[in-house]
């Protein structure tokens, strides 16, 4: 055989070279993009699961329908294997670990979870478009490193920070966690809040396919750092769980999502109740808030529909907010052609939150026709022409602070309502009137009660008086208003505990005492300027015929906040 020029070895070498390189590129994506079954260590513990799906109050629920809940018969135990069950159980979540089971006994074990609505969800519609925002908001990152924010997010802020050289993982570096965040927010990131399990209701979900981290995270954190999992005959990949830094974390692979969770609970329960969205909004940031998990049989009523979810639309841009957007509804054909003026008056400029519609709430209903309005809903007779109003507020007050309600209710026609309004309160003492009678006021404590009676007597400010009145004009002209001031709810949080609370001076204290009441002193300054500096967001619009109703919405910076 005639040997090869010096041309010709070296064309073999680097076709070699190249096919070799080719088939490793090749051979790694296909790897990594395997499912999370196949990128696991082998050996890895995994628990199979029987999930039974319970309602608020632990009734047992149908799992014909359920993604993740089996109706199947729970396994039992006896003295050599106890039954192991774990999840939504006794006064919190956790699995009874004082049960001692032999090696030798089944891997399997009864999980319950609480089934309930999702309370809402935060879906980045264009996640590059707020990555960049958020980038360029000196306000935003100032937030983030305040103390309160800090000390609230302490567990999570401090997982973020955690290296993958410090979890030792090879080919990564950097910050682990605040990657495969940022890259979740770019893939069609939805984060969900399940409120039924509190602190722990927190879950992301993002498209695999749309990731640029996923390559390199899903093998790191199935195949490294994965300490355990769990199987669900009705999943078709396992639930694998692990601790980064402070943070637990569970996640799996579910139609073609990839999905993180703070507990093994919500995980299931927002995949079993929200299917990703397949129509975005043109906004880059939207939250959706569903009524239903916080309102049940009222709800039907009002609406028409079991389900009611209210969306905001945030445009991010410098000076501009979105909309709100309400579906349509049987209570909108009621709403008058003009919402009185004296209902947002009776509104604390700094609540919390306020709504007001220009409803009519007569007095003469007699139990017929509130059973009547139980069975078929609003009236189809249209309303009348008068101003009419009916307005809610939630506030955080000394005597509530947990939070107060404050319920208004507008009679301009008959300003001597006020005693057949009383008669639905349980404490006649938390109900007053106002306005000559006109207005009727009710409160869930008392000091909220009476900023509203100072507010409708003008002793203090309403949202009418914002930005010295120039907002009066476009209230007055809406037939719906509503506001969140983030600030007022933010700095009950923060300062809850008795933080907030001053002590007097007292000289003669031991000097430990007087450094943490100068330390608490120091807390509220700082904390009074981070919340004063939050907007108020408001929302104001009208609805035509029966159709879905969009509130423009605008920033109101707070009085001292400027």
């Amino acid at each position: 055989m005639e040997p090869l020029s010096p041309a010709k070895r070296l064309t073999v070498i680097v076709s070699a070279a190249v096919l070799t390189a080719t088939a490793g590129i090749v051979g790694y994506q296909d790897y990594s993009r395997q499912p999370l079954s196949r990128l696991m260590r082998a050996g890895l513990p995994l628990l199979d699961l029987t999930v039974k799906l319970r309602d608020a109050v632990n009734n047992d629920l149908d799992a014909n329908t359920s993604l993740v809940g089996s109706n199947d018969e729970v396994p039992a135990g006896d003295d050599h294997c106890p039954a192991l069950t774990g999840g939504d159980v006794g006064s919190g979540t956790t699995m009874d670990v004082t049960v001692q089971r032999p090696a030798d006994c089944p891997k399997k074990a009864t999980w319950y979870v609480k089934k309930h609505p999702v309370a809402f969800t935060l879906n980045f519609n264009q996640g590059e478009a707020f990555l960049n925002w958020w980038d360029a908001q000196p306000q935003v990152q100032s937030l983030v490193g305040n103390r309160f924010v800090q000390g609230l997010f302490f567990g999570l802020l401090q997982s973020l920070k955690v290296k993958a050289e410090q979890l030792n993982l090879e080919g990564l570096q950097g910050e682990f966690l605040a990657q495969l965040l940022r890259d979740a927010i770019a893939a069609n990131a939805e984060l969900h809040y399940d409120m039924a399990h509190a602190s722990q209701g927190w879950v992301i979900s993002y498209s695999r396919s749309d990731s640029q981290f996923a390559d390199q995270a899903m093998p790191a954190l199935a195949g490294v750092l994965a300490t355990s999992g769990y199987r669900l005959n009705k999943l078709p990949e396992p639930i694998l769980e692990t601790r980064i830094g402070l943070q637990k974390l569970f996640f799996t692979q579910f139609r073609e999502r990839i999905y993180l969770a703070q507990s093994l609970e919500a995980l299931l329960n927002v995949i079993d109740s929200i299917a990703p969205q397949s129509r975005r909004s043109d906004a880059p940031l939207s939250l959706t808030l569903r009524s239903e998990a916080f309102i049940d049989n009222l709800l039907p009523v009002l609406t028409g529909a079991p389900t009611y979810p209210l969306q905001w639309d945030f445009v991010l841009k410098d000076g501009q907010l979105g909309t709100l957007n309400l579906p349509a509804a049987a209570w909108q054909a009621q709403l008058h052609g003009q919402l009185f003026e004296g209902v947002l008056a009776s509104i604390p400029h700094d609540a919390f939150a306020g709504v007001a519609a220009s409803l009519a709430l007569s007095p003469d209903l007699t139990t017929e026709d509130w059973q009547a309005l139980a069975a078929n809903g609003p009236s189809p007779n249209p309303p009348g022409i008068e101003p009419a109003g009916v307005g809610l507020v939630w506030d955080f007050t000394a005597d509530s602070p947990t939070g107060a309600v404050g319920v208004i209710v507008a009679n301009p026609q008959q300003p001597q309502a006020s005693a057949a309004y009383s008669q639905y309160l349980k404490n006649p003492d938390l109900g007053a009137e106002c306005a000559g009678g006109s207005l009727f006021l009710a409160a869930s404590s008392e000091s909220l009660l009476t900023r509203m009676k100072d507010a409708c007597n003008k002793q203090s400010l309403s949202p009418l008086d914002w930005q010295r009145g120039a907002e009066k004009q476009r209230m007055q002209a809406a037939q719906l208003t509503a506001f969140i001031n983030p600030g007022a709810a933010v700095r009950e949080l923060f300062l809850a505990g008795g933080a907030g609370v001053a002590q007097e001076a007292n000289e003669f204290a031991p000097r430990w005492q007087q450094d943490y009441e100068a330390a608490k002193a120091a807390m509220r300054q700082e904390g009074d300027k981070l919340f004063l500096s939050l907007p108020i967001l408001s929302y104001a619009g009208r609805i035509e015929g029966d159709s879905s109703a969009v509130l423009a919405g605008k920033l109101i910076a707070q009085e001292g906040g400027k």
